[in-house]
């Protein structure tokens, strides 16, 4: 709308200007024929032509001071009466004020609206009709012929106001034609604008789904020519919600942005790379002669993710669970592919994250697997199939037991022993990892109370928290109702939680481990290092201990890197008083290794597997001469 207010503005400022051009010719022209007329004696001529003159003015100060448009009918006008009666007391037809009409005509197109155009038109053809007839008919008569200076002079003002006003006109053609072509590229660029926005993503700039589909089926049709496959890579951030809840939305949009650029670099230019929505990518390869090539890209863009984010100055360690569908084995159009990928991408997931499956026939019947699971998994909580192991938590400067974590196994009377990994995520989508929590603290309670009645050393008992537990609320009840059945020291107890946990900042939360302080529990945080590192909820939490993931001390003996970043959270929790606790120790270069980095506590195979109630009081016994 304000461009339309501004080009109406515009335009009537050019038609004033054009008036004011158009009123000076003609004020010019008039005086300089009035006074050769005037010259040769011929009063009557010079006296019109000075009346015309004069109506100049008058008709400016119309367009000034009152309306433009109004000012123009009355200059035209005036024109056309001074014309005619020149013409009438003249040479009627003959005369050279006739060349003037064209003239009038060209100035009225670009003053006028088409009617009233059409009505000067008119006008002046019944003007000429009137004097051809009139000097037929006798009606007039000649007072004065015009001489040949008479008809050289006009003619002359005559050209030479015309040629103005027609380059004005000319002039302002040509302006107009530029302001349209300028228009019909912004149009164009606009369209294309429009169509760009169309078809990717506002916020990566990739491709939508829309156009990502269009750009799949396109290499589908291609490459079924050829012979040749065509993988759809369905790619799913693994905790994305955490990064938007802690750090907010604009961090989570950043975030989003280097996703998109670590997949492009991840993949070839011939591939497609758009986003599907919320977290989710999809990648298209071309050209793939064999499962390993796409197994390739698939490792490529797992290493991309984990390499950190940073982010708000905080480090961010992400991954991704990818899902991936093979044309035309697995599908015959981009529906069925992107679907197939999509349930192998959940298989992805299900298997621990930061990993990629590729779609097979069985994933159909997982997914049936996992409705019968979530069933057996109720009615395994109902019948008690659930047993605990316990890990030995060892003190590496002086190789004696000090504590043990709770793992919970699925003794189920069909499959035999059930790892966690195959039942706790499950579990944790269902929300039966409240209750099978509930079990687990219990248990790992009422065991670690048996063993002190029996006589053991003062060991620590680890329990792993789920972050459900924590939204359902009531964790601290059920930890309390726990040490009160069992009669253990809340000193023997130690709850482990994961750092997304902790950057949930809710106040059911913060108020949550601030009870659980209260009572005398550790709180130690789980698998350190994997998620975002923020070192502020350290010391705003009171913990306890960390437990470097097992990732970074099995990397230990890949190089100087690796045992940097070992290195560095060990010296961190030094100066913080932390004790740190290293998880999956397998060798005895990797125990040295640690030892020398003066890390505190260790578990891993090492030392034990995890055992049974039975076993671990073998493994105390054993130990129990160890000096603490």
């Amino acid at each position: 709308m304000a461009d339309l207010t501004s080009f109406d503005s515009a335009e009537r400022k050019l038609r004033k200007l054009r008036l004011v051009q158009y009123g000076t010719t003609v004020f010019i022209a008039f005086l300089m024929t009035a006074v050769n007329h005037w010259y040769q004696n011929r009063f009557d001529v010079a006296w019109t032509l000075a009346a015309g003159a004069l109506m100049m003015p008058v008709g400016l100060w119309l367009s000034t001071y009152r309306s433009s448009y109004a000012a123009s009918v009355l200059m035209l006008v005036a024109v056309v009466g001074t014309l005619s009666v020149i013409m009438w007391r003249s040479d009627g037809l003959h005369d050279s004020a006739l060349l003037s009409f064209p003239v009038i005509l060209v100035g009225a197109a670009q003053l006028f609206k088409p009617r009233h155009f059409l009505a000067v038109m008119l006008l002046i053809l019944l003007i000429v009709l009137f004097i051809g007839a009139g000097t037929v008919l006798g009606w007039r008569s000649m007072l004065v012929p015009s001489t040949e200076l008479d008809r050289l002079i006009d003619s002359l003002a005559i050209l030479t106001a015309g040629g103005y006003i027609t380059w004005l006109l000319t002039h302002d053609l040509q302006r107009a034609q530029g302001r349209l072509r300028q228009q019909i590229r912004t149009l164009r660029a606009s369209e294309k604008d429009l169509k760009f926005l169309a078809q990717h993503d506002s916020l990566t700039r990739l491709p939508n789904r829309v156009l990502g589909s269009e750009l799949i089926e396109l290499a589908m049709a291609s490459n079924q020519r050829r012979k040749v496959q065509v993988a759809v890579l369905f790619v799913d951030l693994d905790n994305f919600k955490d990064i938007n809840d802690s750090l907010g939305h604009a961090a989570g949009d950043s975030f989003l942005k280097e996703v998109a650029m670590r997949l492009l670099t991840a993949v070839r230019v011939s591939d497609v790379v758009c986003r599907q929505g919320g977290d989710e990518f999809l990648i298209g390869l071309t050209d793939m002669d064999s499962s390993e090539d796409i197994s390739q890209v698939a490792n490529n863009v797992l290493q991309q993710m984990q390499m950190p984010f940073s982010l708000r100055d905080t480090e961010i360690r992400a991954s991704c669970s990818i899902g991936i569908a093979v044309y035309p084995k697995d599908g015959a159009t981009f529906e069925e592919l992107l679907r197939h990928a999509d349930l192998a991408m959940y298989q992805a997931k299900e298997s621990g994250r930061n990993a990629y499956r590729f779609y097979d026939e069985d994933v159909n019947v997982s997914i049936q697997e996992n409705l019968h699971l979530i069933s057996s998994l109720r009615a395994a909580i109902k019948q008690n199939e659930f047993v605990l192991h316990y890990q030995p938590v060892i003190k590496l400067s002086t190789g004696a037991l000090v504590g043990a974590e709770a793992l919970v196994r699925w003794q189920n009377p069909k499959l035999g022993l059930v790892a966690p990994g195959l039942f706790i995520p499950t579990a944790e989508k269902s929300g039966l990892i409240v209750d099978l929590g509930q079990w687990v603290i219990e248990e790992a309670c009422r065991q670690m109370q048996t063993w002190r009645n029996a006589g053991a050393p003062p060991l620590t008992m680890a329990v792993n928290l789920s972050p459900v537990q924590f939204r359902r609320g009531g964790v601290e009840a059920v930890i309390e109702r726990a040490l009160k059945i069992s009669g253990l020291d809340p000193a023997c107890l130690e709850v482990e939680v994961t750092e997304s946990i902790l950057l949930q900042d809710t106040e059911q939360f913060i108020q949550a481990l601030q009870r659980l302080k209260a009572m005398g529990i550790r709180i130690s945080i789980d698998d350190f290092g994997t998620g975002y590192s923020n070192l502020s909820y350290l010391q705003r939490f009171a913990v306890d201990k960390l437990k470097i993931d097992q990732s970074f001390v099995k990397r230990l003996a890949n190089g100087p890197q690796d045992t940097a970043i070992v290195n560095a959270i060990i010296h961190m929790a030094k100066s913080l008083q932390l004790t740190t606790t290293a998880e999956g120790v397998e060798d005895e270069t990797t125990r040295a290794r640690l030892s020398a980095m003066d890390c505190d506590l260790a578990q891993g195979y090492l030392f034990a597997r995890p055992l049974t109630a039975e076993q671990f009081a073998a493994y105390m016994q054993a130990h129990a001469g160890t000096p603490q």
